[in-house]
């Protein structure tokens, strides 16, 4: 299974095309520290949405799971939001992650460094060091995007998974980034100015601010504007309703020899139709 982009493998032709002397190099894997800084990026983009991104991986999710991607996926929608002006820049993500952990300074990682950054990635829970203050973490958000790549169902991303699933976004964060650039750069120079900026923000918190409103319509019994634990207990009960229902309809479309439980093989079409979601960039904000 080669899942080298395309565009990876013209360039690697080319390079190694012109360069025949360079043939280890040619041969080798992505190196290791490109590829942790891509998934740290990749993390820090998936947080920055506030959309479901790859949310059919429920398919292959645990009750305990899916509770806490309930949970999570309601605080995404309580919470006030940020004034990120959503523009996705994938470049700009490895430059944090690298101002994070590249201690010396050298525009690399040493191995030291890279350690660092490799044990961060693997925390389970709590905010990794290389998440901006303030950024609102979706571990599970990763989490769904990580299941969408790992083809083969073992849990564990190989090389050539890892930089699959790194290309993917930083695929849709391209693609986001000219949607924003598309919608909100009225002088079309290719940035966003500071007022073009503070429209995308004023934008964000405007489509917030409805679903807010209308998430207030159905669970505030009392009407006093703010959803009160039981409020939140009734939201977080319909939530886990409905994405339980959801996974049970993806059983019965992929779960061929009906025993409950999606095999690597059952599981593949459903992943691989998740990775052209996540590149289109569905599920976005």
């Amino acid at each position: 299974m080669n899942r080298t982009t395309p565009y990876r493998r013209l360039l690697t032709a080319a390079l190694c095309f012109t360069l025949p002397l360079a043939t280890a190099a040619c041969n080798s894997a992505p190196q290791e520290a490109e590829l942790a800084v891509g998934e740290a990026s990749a993390f820090l983009s998936a947080s920055e949405e506030s959309g479901d991104i790859g949310a059919e991986a429920v398919a292959d999710a645990s009750s305990e799971t899916l509770t806490s991607m309930s949970a999570e996926d309601i605080d995404t929608a309580t919470e006030p939001t940020t004034d990120n002006p959503g523009i996705c820049d994938f470049s700009a993500r490895r430059q944090e992650v690298l101002a994070k952990y590249d201690a010396n300074q050298d525009g690399k990682l040493d191995r030291t460094e890279l350690k660092a950054l490799k044990e961060d990635l693997a925390t389970a829970t709590g905010a990794p060091r290389f998440a901006r203050a303030g950024m609102r973490i979706r571990h599970w958000a990763f989490w769904r995007v990580r299941w969408a790549f790992d083809e083969n169902g073992d849990k564990t991303l190989s090389t050539e998974e890892r930089t699959a699933l790194v290309d993917a976004m930083e695929a849709r964060c391209e693609r986001l980034r000219q949607q924003a650039l598309t919608k909100y750069d009225t002088n079309q120079d290719g940035t966003l100015d500071e007022a073009e900026r503070e429209a995308a923000r004023l934008a964000i918190r405007t489509a917030w601010e409805q679903k807010r409103q209308e998430l207030l319509a159905e669970y505030d019994a009392n009407g006093n504007g703010v959803l009160e634990l039981t409020e939140r207990a009734k939201l977080r009960e319909d939530r886990l309703a409905a994405v339980r229902a959801r996974r049970q309809a993806l059983l019965e479309q992929y779960d061929t020899n009906q025993d409950g439980r999606l095999s690597p093989e059952e599981a593949l079409p459903l992943r691989q139709e998740l990775q052209r979601r996540i590149i289109e960039g569905q599920g976005a904000n």
